[in-house]
């Protein structure tokens, strides 16, 4: 009975370890096929997403074809019409000849080539040693030695100065036209903006028989002239005076002309612009030099056959000078035809014709510019340069000249 129930007991054991066994076995072959299962699904996604992509691509690169051939359309398109608009160009330029060998005008502006702004190249940082040089257009004056010696030595100054502010928009105080001349008789140049003096000093060298005025808003330029005057031995014909030329030349003239006692003072026979400040910014262009006051000053204080000289290397600047005294001179001023001369011995090149757009407006009250048609004078007539214009015309860049007279 016993040896019975244990024989059951043990075979019941081992049918039940048998079936745990079995089902562990058909669980592992369960999750094989699952895996299989979801490998398979991967690996056919994988595909899918790969046959997609390369539709995709295939698609990109169709399209990026096509944009390929547009563009060698569009090239071939542009260098057809460009070689008609050069066949044109040739044309043109061939009717443009036989036009000018019908009509001889102006010889054509230079362009300027400068860019303001930019670093100064080699020969500007060595203009001033240059100026002093022995072939320098200045080397009578011997400032060179006066720099050695201690006559006269360098100064440090504002470059561009505010003519609006307060220090200078009143008049400066008048000369004292007896005592800063030794002769009042000889006519009398007055030369605006005369920067570091070099250009009254040679004239005075040059021309003992006028006296000279340099007049300049930096009062640091304007007292080492005077000790650059007395050193070159010129300060009996010329001087200078610091002061804004646009608010004090009327003053000035006024007195010259009224307190000449006996007429013993010579003549104002010239006033010269040169190279002023150009003001770039439109909004700074009210401080130009020349403005209305100053044309108004000088048409009621030269005589007839006086005259005006301007130059800018800024024809904007220039352009800009011409028209004011156009504008606001009273009919009183004409351009100099016996210096502005054309035909075969021609002295001038063409000016721009003014932009009519430009003077529209109440302003203007219906003025449009004609001096232009006179051209600007390829040389200066007055035989002495300035210090800006040495360094222009060595760089090779054009001067825009005009010469006014009083009529």
């Amino acid at each position: 009975m016993r040896l019975a129930t244990l024989t059951t007991t043990l075979f019941g054991s081992i049918r039940g370890t048998s079936t745990s066994v079995r089902r562990g076995a058909m669980m592992t072959e369960h999750h094989q096929q699952q895996q299989q299962q979801s490998s398979s699904s991967s690996s056919n996604a994988i595909a899918k997403t790969l046959r997609g992509g390369g539709v995709l691509v295939r698609a990109q690169q169709t399209k990026n074809d096509e944009c390929v051939g547009e563009r060698v359309a569009a090239r071939a398109s542009t260098s057809a019409t460009k070689g008609d608009d050069d066949d044109d160009d040739e044309k043109e330029k061939e009717r443009s000849g036989r036009d000018k060998a019908k009509t001889k005008g102006p010889t054509p502006a230079p362009k300027h080539t400068r860019a303001y702004g930019t670093p100064m190249t080699g020969y500007q940082l060595e203009h001033g040693q240059r100026l002093m040089a022995e072939d320098s257009p200045f080397a009578s004056l011997n400032l060179k030695e006066a720099m050695k010696v201690g006559a006269a030595k360098g100064v440090r100054c504002r470059q561009h100065v505010n003519p609006l502010s307060q220090k200078f928009c009143k008049p400066s105080e008048t000369p004292s036209w007896d005592v800063i001349f030794k002769d009042i008789s000889k006519p009398l140049t007055i030369d605006v903006g005369c920067g570091g003096g070099r250009f009254p000093l040679a004239m005075a060298k040059r021309f003992r028989e006028r006296n000279f005025l340099g007049v300049d808003v930096r009062e640091a330029l304007v007292e080492r002239g005077e000790k650059w005057g007395e050193f070159a031995e010129v300060s009996e014909n010329v001087a200078f005076a610091a002061g804004n030329c646009t608010v004090s030349l009327k003053p000035w003239l006024e007195d010259y002309n009224e307190n000449n006692k006996d007429n013993k003072r010579g003549k104002v026979e010239l006033v010269c612009v040169q190279f002023p400040d150009p003001h770039f910014k439109r909004k700074h262009w009210k401080r130009r030099v020349v403005q209305k006051e100053m044309v108004e000053a000088l048409a009621s204080g030269l005589e007839e056959g006086a005259r005006v000289f301007l130059q800018s290397d800024v024809k904007e600047v220039a352009e800009d000078m011409r028209d004011k005294f156009e504008k606001f001179g009273n009919g009183k001023f004409v351009v100099d035809d016996s210096l502005h001369v054309r035909g075969e011995h021609e002295a001038i090149f063409a000016a721009d014709a003014p932009d009519p757009s430009d003077w529209e407006g109440e302003d203007h009250e219906g003025f449009i510019p004609t001096w232009y048609q006179k051209g600007w004078l390829k040389e200066n007539p007055l035989g002495v340069p300035t210090e800006r214009e040495v360094q222009t015309i060595n760089e090779g860049q054009p001067c825009f000249r005009v010469m006014l007279c009083v009529k």
